[in-house]
């Protein structure tokens, strides 16, 4: 009889963005007339009990991912469980739910501005390609945990247990006795250490919206420790063991047994955008901003002023009122693919290729119909894009100006009644834009998932055409044409690229990077630096055979015509 052993892993975490894992969505009534649609917000996940969770098939999945990502010999490992033809059989390990309702996730919780759940709401809109305009049906609002909440993750394993099919059962996984290996104390703290590994390095991110930064966490040292993790081990093999367990609760400490491997040099292309913006940046927060009713008209503007202006506000980075603002990610994000689909496009156009008119196209068919690179960096609703734009937070909220507007009349030329509105403006000092480019994600194609991801010259080719496609984009935004935020054509949005340091980028050619701009005017700007490094890049892709330029790999043509 073999005996059994329980291990107990428990890990400190702490959120380094805000984190959304979706639950169960209301269906939207897109039949209502546009004027009187609201936004139904996306619902965190929650327990039978309706308290918000983060259920652990969702971290599991997101650990797994991330351990077969960075380690192959988790790749084939049988602690994971699976399914195959011949059978399946059950996972070594088991991922408890973290209860996000409570008062160390939210001090002082009470009911929230999230409702019964005390969760937080964040909106986003999706703009029209064509018309730079909000996208009709495109208006979002998701439920979060904000950056900065702690999160106890624990893991538990049970060493000396067999698959569920026995080793001679001929209906066992794989088929045979020599893949069903029984589960040792060795293979479960490898495989900790392996977790360890991976949590430490900051490469797992939970929940939805990871493109946008979303989920990210990181290791949170316990007081008094060094560690950011407990182990314990119990041996079950006995019924002394067993009832000792069971009336003490946990087991012999073992934390000193395991240590966080290292991951390595990380597989991704960082950007770091010092900026500055001279006519301060606005992103809405629509409740903030938007009053519905004349009882909260009147609320809101005072008795003593009934007139008084109730501004557009800044999005903030959490539900307190001092939390800094925020420039989210999926702002810059949708900035970015708006210009990157627009050069494509034009590319495409000059070169008599089919380009549809978006005209009379919704922002969701403008999206699902990108040009193949711009989808490749940018994603669509098939797959996951390489490119993911972190929250920018201000270093300080700054002082506030408000702008104010009035419409006039287009009759009498006069100013219209009732139309006096305006914006709330802080003229903030920004922390840096971090742009994050996950090579292996450019050519990770449907045909070739679950295989080891080999580096093929047209590979190599498509990550530079990215590279190439994206710089083109950072150049105008160093230029100063391309505005972030809303109220672009009034003044507001306006950037001022200092310097732009890209790391990791051997593999594409441009290796570490420092673009700066000139002292007192100079030198070449960081637009010229930019542009100058990408003919570089490209004269690389125009040397392989086949291959004639950057361009050439905007709809997938070239890429599919070496398969």
């Amino acid at each position: 009889m073999m005996s059994i052993t329980r291990y107990e892993l428990t890990v400190c975490l702490r959120t380094d963005s805000p984190l959304h894992s979706g639950g169960i969505d209301e269906a939207v009534d897109r039949a209502r007339p546009s004027k009187k649609r609201e936004t139904v917000p996306r619902r965190f996940a929650r327990d039978g009990t309706g308290h918000p969770v983060l259920t652990g098939r969702s971290i599991k999945g997101a650990v797994r991912a991330a351990c077969k990502k960075y380690f192959d010999e988790t790749r084939k490992s049988h602690l994971w469980g699976g399914l195959s033809n011949q059978g399946a059989w059950a996972s070594a390990l088991t991922f408890h739910a973290v209860d996000l309702h409570n008062a160390e996730v939210f001090p002082g919780r009470g009911d929230g501005p999230g409702g019964d759940s005390g969760l937080p709401t964040r909106m986003g809109i999706a703009i029209d390609r064509y018309w730079g305009a909000a996208g009709d049906t495109a208006l979002f609002e998701h439920e979060y945990v904000p950056a900065g909440r702690p999160l106890t993750l624990t893991i538990t394993a049970q060493a000396g247990s067999m698959p569920r099919n026995r080793p001679d059962d001929p209906a066992a996984p794989f088929g045979g006795v020599s893949e069903c290996q029984p589960v040792t104390e060795d293979d479960v703290e490898r495989l900790f250490s392996i977790i360890l590994g991976v949590l430490k390095s900051e490469r797992v991110s939970f929940g939805g919206r990871r493109n946008a930064g979303w989920g990210r966490v990181r290791p949170d040292m316990r007081p008094g420790s060094e560690r950011f993790w407990v182990l314990t081990r119990a041996p079950l093999g006995t019924r002394d063991d067993l009832l000792s367990w069971l009336g003490n609760g946990y087991g012999e400490d073992m934390s000193e047994r395991i240590e966080p491997i290292e991951c390595g040099e990380p597989d991704r292309v960082r950007i770091n955008i010092e900026w500055n913006s001279p006519t301060g940046i606005l992103v809405a927060d629509p409740r903030l901003s938007r009053v519905e009713s004349s009882d909260e008209r009147n609320d809101l503007r005072g008795e003593d002023d009934p007139d008084e202006l109730v501004p557009t506000r800044h999005l903030r980075s959490g539900p307190g009122e001092n939390a800094p603002i925020v420039l989210p990610g999926s702002s810059v994000r949708g900035a970015l693919r708006s210009r990157a689909s627009r050069i494509a496009r034009t590319i495409l156009a000059a070169r008599h290729a089919s380009v549809n008119d978006w005209s009379d196209t919704n922002v969701h068919d403008q999206l699902a119909h990108d040009p193949d690179l711009v989808q490749r960096l940018f994603g669509s609703t098939e797959r996951r894009g390489a490119l993911t734009v972190l929250d920018t937070l201000a270093s300080s909220n700054g002082s506030t100006r408000l702008i104010t507007h009035n419409a006039g009349d287009r009759w009498t030329g006069g100013v219209a009644e009732g139309t006096l509105y305006g914006e709330e403006v802080h003229d903030a000092e920004w922390k840096n834009i971090v742009l994050e480019l996950d090579l292996k994600a450019l050519s990770n194609d449907d045909n070739r998932r679950g295989e080891t991801q080999r580096s093929r010259p047209e590979d190599d080719n498509l990550r530079r055409a990215a590279w190439c496609l994206l710089g083109l984009v950072l150049a105008e935004l160093a230029t100063g044409t391309l505005p972030l935020g809303s109220r672009g054509t009034r003044g507001l949005g306006q950037v001022e690229v200092t310097s732009i340091k890209v790391e990791g980028g051997r593999s594409i050619g441009i290796g570490d990077q420092l673009f700066s701009a000139p002292a007192k005017g100079a030198g070449e700007s960081v637009a010229e630096q930019i542009l100058g490094r990408l003919r570089t890049v490209n004269k690389e892709i125009t040397a392989s055979p086949g291959a004639s330029g950057w361009a050439s790999y905007l709809t997938g043509d070239e890429e599919k015509s070496h398969d």
